[in-house]
C-alpha cells in the first residue's frame, strides 16, 4: 500500500483575486515544505463564492482541440491567470494539484446568434507534476436552495451544469482518481 501525503487547503478567500493567487501560493509553498504528494484547493478559490461574482472573476480555459472530447485536456491557458498559476505550483513542487475550481466562462463562437451569451461553469482542473492538464471536471450538480424565511441561493443562477463524471491516471502513486466539486459528491453516479 502506498502511503500519500495530502494537503487539503482551505483559506480566506477575497474580493482581490491577485491577493488570492498570492495566498494560494503561500499554502503550495507550505504543502511543499510539509511533503505534500496531492495538493487539494477549495471551490471557487480565486474570487468570492457568490453567484453575483462568478461572472466577474471568470477565466477563459480555452481547449486547443474540441471541448466536447472529455480525454483532451490540452488548453491554452494564457486567458487564465489562474490556471497558469497551478500549473506552475505543480512543475515547482513537483506534486499533484487538483484546482479546487474557478469560474469559467465560454464565450459564444462567432457563428453564434447575435443575442448568444456566455456560459460559466464552475470548474476544477488538475494537474501532474510535470505541469500537464489532466483531468478538467466541469460540476455536475449545481446547489440550489431555497429555504422559507431562511437563505436562497442557487448557482443555476449564474452556473451552468457540466454533463460529465471526471476521472484521471494519477499513475502508481494515486491509481484512477475521481473528480467532483462539492455538492457533486451526493449523488452516486
Amino acid at each position: 500500500l502506498n502511503m500519500v501525503r495530502v494537503a487539503l487547503c482551505q483559506f480566506p478567500v477575497s474580493t482581490n483575486k491577485e491577493k488570492n493567487h498570492a495566498t494560494a501560493k503561500e499554502y503550495f509553498q507550505k504543502a511543499a515544505q510539509q511533503g505534500a504528494q496531492l495538493v487539494v484547493l477549495p471551490e471557487i478559490w480565486n474570487g468570492p463564492y457568490a453567484t453575483a461574482a462568478f461572472p466577474e472573476y471568470a477565466e477563459n480555459l480555452v481547449p486547443l482541440h474540441n471541448d466536447n472530447d472529455n480525454d483532451d485536456h490540452q488548453h491554452d491557458f494564457t486567458q487564465s491567470p489562474s490556471a497558469q498559476l497551478l500549473k506552475q505550483a505543480a512543475i515547482d513542487h513537483q506534486f499533484w494539484v487538483v484546482g479546487g475550481s474557478i469560474s469559467e466562462i465560454v464565450k459564444p463562437s462567432p457563428n453564434s446568434a447575435a443575442n448568444s451569451k456566455p456560459i460559466y461553469y464552475n470548474t476544477c482542473l488538475v494537474f501532474n507534476p510535470n505541469g500537464d492538464c489532466v483531468a478538467k471536471h466541469r460540476k455536475v450538480h449545481l446547489f440550489d436552495i431555497d429555504v422559507p424565511g431562511g437563505i436562497t441561493f442557487k448557482e443555476s443562477d449564474t452556473l451552468s451544469a457540466g454533463e460529465t463524471m471526471t476521472a484521471f491516471d494519477g499513475g502508481d502513486l494515486l491509481g484512477m482518481v475521481g473528480v467532483g466539486i462539492c455538492y457533486d459528491i451526493r449523488f452516486p453516479e
